[in-house]
């Protein structure tokens, strides 16, 4: 494979210095010199053999003496077939691209997906036949074109989301085609054991991306922000509450959790900084953001996470504060109720609901009581000076109760 693909970067170099195109030549020569000093024995010559200290140790605490270029080959190694089969997509589009230029294609890029789907099926068949026999190089050679088809077509997909263009029939099919690989990688593949959780990372990433774009194409009246939210609410319950329970995804259950809790937190400061620079509360803002506040309440109630928790109780304190300003009205009654309505209501749900956890009610009632006291400042920014002691005595009355109910009941 090594010297099929040396050979073809050589052929496309001739190709190009044929008709003149220097700068694609000197870029395939590169290539096909790094591709046979690599993976030859010319470095041989450089790497002396491994050594082992002598003497009475044990074998646990015998450490091979290694110089810098060999712990870099023997990392590159590991590679090599990633960097195999980049290259050879990278050289096919190139030769593709450069016929197009002398013969004047309609559609040369439908071109370079005709020839991948027909190599990613015959590297899927030979997979699947050789399954059961277990046979290691042909896994790696699977899972390699795998990975590199599915960077391509994500870059593909990343470029052309949002631009509303109707997909050929084989884009769609070369498009949905890493889930399937990725999807055998993980279920049949038993010699990738260690690092299956990288190519699950990426299983969840390009299904997120391949919905994603195939939603804008169906529904382009949509903007792309919106199915952004959309997508991001769908897909952080799927992959926190729904793949974690099936049994094949059990194995990944930790890392899809946290992609799930991390894509509700990029949810709830998405939605949150779009609604802060809008002067009105729209409707699907509204939804997205009770489904962000159902989501975190629900994560700290499964998972005792704190930090979405802390995330519920601030993104409450911020609807709070936009519905307020959206109703200003200035008048003494309304920054009262502006004031301390929130941190009652706080501390009055700790009287009753029961709250399990010490740290919960703490947090609740710090929260609660920090807003309440920073309202009282921006009140007294906003009216400059006290010309009447009124105010200030109610707001004092308030704060003395608000403080003494909290005091009892974290007392108890």
């Amino acid at each position: 494979m090594v010297f099929l693909f040396s050979l073809i970067n050589i052929s496309f170099t001739l190709f190009f210095f044929l008709f003149w195109q220097y700068i694609e030549s000197v870029l395939f020569w590169i290539i096909s010199i790094l591709f046979i000093i690599y993976f030859s024995r010319i470095l041989s010559f450089f790497i002396g053999k491994e050594s082992i200290e002598e003497g009475d140790h044990s074998a646990d605490d015998k450490k091979e003496k290694r110089i810098p270029i060999k712990n870099i080959v023997e990392f590159l190694k590991k590679w090599s077939y990633y960097a195999s089969f980049l290259f050879f997509y990278i050289s096919l589009y190139g030769f593709i691209y450069s016929i197009n230029l002398i013969y004047d294609f309609t559609d040369f890029s439908e071109i370079f997906h005709y020839i991948t789907f027909f190599i990613s099926c015959v590297i899927t068949g030979i997979f699947f036949f050789f399954l059961q026999k277990r046979n290691e190089t042909v896994f790696l050679i699977f899972r390699s074109n795998c990975s590199i088809f599915t960077v391509i077509y994500g870059f593909f997909l990343l470029f052309f989301i949002g631009k509303h263009t109707i997909p050929s029939t084989f884009f769609v099919i070369n498009s949905i085609f890493p889930i399937i690989t990725l999807l055998s990688v993980l279920l049949f593949d038993p010699f990738f054991r260690k690092k299956k959780k990288y190519m699950y990372g990426i299983f969840l990433f390009y299904s997120f991306l391949v919905t994603g774009y195939y939603t804008s194409i169906l529904f382009p009246i949509i903007p792309l922000w919106h199915i952004f939210m959309i997508m991001t609410s769908f897909f952080m319950i799927v992959y926190t509450f729904i793949f974690p329970s099936l049994s094949y995804f059990k194995p990944f259950r930790y890392i899809s959790q946290t992609i799930g809790i991390y894509m509700g937190y990029t949810l709830s400061f998405s939605i949150t900084a779009t609604i802060l620079f809008e002067s009105s509360l729209p409707l699907f803002y509204s939804l997205v953001l009770g489904i962000s506040l159902l989501y975190h309440y629900a994560v700290y109630r499964f998972f005792k996470n704190y930090i979405s928790y802390t995330v519920f109780l601030l993104t409450i304190l911020f609807l709070y504060t936009k519905i307020f300003f959206l109703l200003w009205n200035f008048s003494f009654i309304h920054d009262l109720i502006f004031i301390f309505l929130l941190p009652y209501l706080f501390i009055g749900v700790s009287y009753v609901w029961y709250i399990k956890y010490t740290k919960s009610l703490y947090m609740l009632h710090i929260i609660g009581i920090g807003f309440n006291i920073l309202s009282i400042i921006y009140y007294f920014i906003q009216i400059g000076s006290i010309s009447d002691i009124l105010p200030l005595s109610t707001i004092l009355f308030f704060e003395s109760i608000l403080l003494f109910t909290s005091y009892v009941r974290l007392k108890k």
